[in-house]
């Protein structure tokens, strides 16, 4: 009788050691979190995506920059950012109006989503003039490198019957 409770008292403590052990090891998988995320999408008025959009969020304590630029679908993430805030978001692209957020904050783990609509805006470009100069060494009427061979030197060059 002695013997079978001394085997369930140890069954008892190696079952509660596992368990500690489990429940310590899930804690010290959770340490490696130190940062947060951002990401959404950027559309036009229309709902059409917006892609190679610029976009950069800024840490306004640190001044710490993180960029971006959209991808298919209008798609934006910026990972591994440094916790806290306020952070500044600002949106570009040729063709549509700048766009600024700010006081957006990022939480220790999270991926704080954002998603931005650009006015459309038309681009006025100033005078362009262009110059073009002729380059004597690159022309048409040179197809490759040149080099002319002497008949002596032609003499003097080994081949496959002279070494």
């Amino acid at each position: 009788m002695r013997e079978r409770s001394w085997l369930g008292s140890l069954a008892r403590a190696g079952a509660a050691a596992l368990a500690l052990l489990l429940f310590l090891t899930g804690g010290l998988l959770a340490q490696g979190v130190t940062t947060g995320e951002m990401g959404g999408f950027v559309f036009d008025t229309e709902g059409n995506a917006v892609v190679d959009a610029s976009v950069i969020a800024t840490h306004e304590p640190s001044g710490t920059s993180y960029g971006t630029s959209t991808r298919g679908g209008g798609a934006w993430s910026i990972p591994n950012m440094r916790v806290g805030g306020p952070y500044t978001v600002t949106v570009t692209m040729i063709g549509y109006a700048e766009y600024r957020e700010t006081g957006a904050y990022v939480d220790l783990g999270q991926d704080l989503r954002l998603n931005f609509e650009l006015q459309i805006q038309a681009v006025e470009v100033a005078e362009l003039a262009v110059q073009v100069e002729e380059n004597t060494v690159l022309n048409a009427g040179r197809t490759g490198a040149a080099t002319f061979i002497s008949a002596d030197q032609v003499e003097i060059l080994p081949n496959l019957r002279r070494s």
